[in-house]
């Protein structure tokens, strides 16, 4: 339904609009009232007017009366086309990058998809990039190296000849949607002659950047030039390197550019959207990691997206069908060593990260080369090994003369409770083991192991009876103890314990020790 508002002449600042159209569809009042201005025109001259001059208005509360929401959207609209010329220009700027997408020149389906690792708020400068054209895709970042290593993460695999150079410009203030770039001569006549010459080269499809500083941070856009084909160009010419300059550069500055988005892959917006976070303390931190079972794997994965700049990773054992339902690796996974795809599919994951070491081995079996390479780590987390490998590996780490800081996680059964110990110096973890070689702190005891241990039929291998939901709060802590010993919140070795439901041990036949005092919370103690 819609209705039509007249507008008395000349009223406001946007003086052409002469009525306004109100319209709601059927799902109101579960949706809001949309106001047209029918005048304002689809050429985004006016801030926040789109397409067949639909104005973008703040949402209305939709269990408020119907006359009150519209009176606000009427409201707003009045306000919106009263803009002044310093408003407009200031809203223009501040949403630059969406009138950008708005106005892109290429289709959804077929427009390049620019993606930007180059760190913002530096100066005009020469970068680098590289074309897909399988996936009509440019990369575009700072420096050749990164940049390789970048697209060799998620599969791909440039040469040095793959890797071409273009320009970044850095605007002084965000450009009007009337100001946008519509063909190459707009961006040669931005360029000194010397840039021209060398970026503009025969029959290529020209990438160029621009950065511009807005209200709300760092904003990027990109154009690709089209140029005449080389057979083109060599209509009277023997070969290329005898066509003119001016030729090939003209061939460029009359064709129409294309405007393309650009979505960024660098650290600092991925990890932070260019807001304060941990990822600038921990980018340059490494970490090793040995167990990438369940617990070891989403642990992993939870300080790569904290944006820990390197991980390496430690197993000996191949992912079975029985691990898929917990595990972060799925079924197409079956049968490869986990520290070994896990390192793959985390650097398809996070290409900006390091994942260059995976051991295929139980910590008991790394060579000397393996243990140097753990002993350079910050962190040191083992993850649901046995005890075992527990000792082994912290007899080792004690032999160092700068031990790296560990942290052991573990569940008890069913995940009713979990442990993780942050060690620091030379302290051992040992002393916290009973004869027995079990935890002296546990929390539960289970006579003759009732219900903690499932043997599996017709191998002997056991395991314990609960779920991937199950195991998530020790996920949590350990991940949560490791970052905040990284970000130095943690001054002293201790020990964080997730106490569960009690009922689930006391249900399937387990004891609960004098120490699991509360249900569903998080408790840090002092290491002995």
């Amino acid at each position: 339904m819609a209705w039509r508002v007249k507008v008395p002449a000349s009223s406001l600042q946007m003086a052409e609009v002469d009525q306004l159209i109100l319209a709601i569809d059927y799902s109101y009042p579960n949706s809001q009232p949309r106001i047209f201005a029918p005048a304002a025109g689809s050429s985004y001259s006016w801030p926040h007017v789109e397409q067949n001059g639909l104005l973008c208005l703040r949402s209305t509360r939709c269990t408020a009366p119907t006359a009150e929401r519209i009176a606000i959207h009427l409201n707003d609209a009045e306000d919106l086309l009263n803009y002044s010329e310093t408003k407009r220009q200031k809203e223009f700027e501040r949403e630059f990058v969406n009138y950008w997408a708005h106005r892109a020149t290429n289709t959804a389906e077929r427009a390049p998809r620019v993606l930007s690792l180059v760190a913002p708020g530096g100066v005009a400068r020469e970068v680098c990039y590289y074309y897909d054209a399988k996936t009509d895709r440019y990369v575009v970042g700072d420096e050749k190296a990164a940049l390789i290593k970048w697209l060799r993460n998620t599969g791909e695999k440039p040469s040095d000849r793959d890797i071409s150079s273009t320009w970044l410009f850095r605007l002084s203030h965000p450009w009007k949607p009337k100001d946008f770039p519509e063909y190459g001569r707009d961006i040669t006549q931005m360029l000194s002659s010397e840039l021209v010459h060398r970026y503009i080269v025969p029959g290529a499809r020209l990438p160029f950047l621009f950065e511009a500083k807005t209200l709300t941070g760092a904003s990027f856009a990109a154009v690709v030039l089209h140029g005449a084909k080389q057979r083109d160009l060599l209509k009277g010419y023997r070969n290329i390197s005898r066509v003119p300059p001016e030729l090939i550069i003209n061939s460029y500055k009359s064709r129409a550019l294309e405007r393309c988005t650009v979505s960024r892959v660098d650290g600092g917006w991925i990890h932070g959207r260019d807001h304060p976070s941990s990822y600038a303390e921990v980018k340059n931190r490494k970490v090793a990691i040995i167990g990438c079972g369940a617990i070891g794997s989403s642990v992993a994965r939870l300080l790569a997206q904290a944006g820990v700049g390197e991980i390496m990773l430690v197993d000996g054992d191949c992912l079975t069908t029985a691990n898929v339902s917990r595990h972060l690796l799925g079924i197409e996974h079956v049968g490869f060593n986990k520290a070994f795809i896990l390192q793959i599919e985390l650097r398809k994951q996070f290409p900006h990260l390091t994942f260059d070491h995976a051991f295929k081995l139980h910590f008991e079996h790394l060579s000397v080369k393996n243990l140097e390479q753990l002993a350079r780590a910050d962190l040191i987390i083992s993850a649901g090994i046995d005890f075992d490998g527990e000792a082994a590996l912290d007899t080792w780490r004690r032999t160092l003369p700068q031990p790296p800081t560990y942290l052991s996680t573990w569940v008890e059964a069913y995940a009713a409770a979990g442990h993780a110990v942050l060690l620091y110096g030379g302290r051992s973890i040992l002393p916290g083991f009973d004869e027995d070689e079990r935890p002296s702190f546990r929390l539960t005891d289970w006579p003759d192991e009732a219900g903690a241990l499932i043997v599996e039929a017709g191998c002997g291998n056991s395991f314990q009876p609960h779920g991937i939901v199950d195991l998530h709060p020790t996920i949590g802590l350990a991940a949560g103890l490791a970052l905040d010993s990284l970000l130095d919140k943690v001054p002293v070795s201790c020990r964080r314990v997730w106490m569960g439901n009690p009922q689930v041990v006391e249900r399937n036949g387990g004891i609960l020790r004098t120490n699991f005092t509360d249900t569903f919370i998080i408790r840090e103690f002092p290491w002995p």
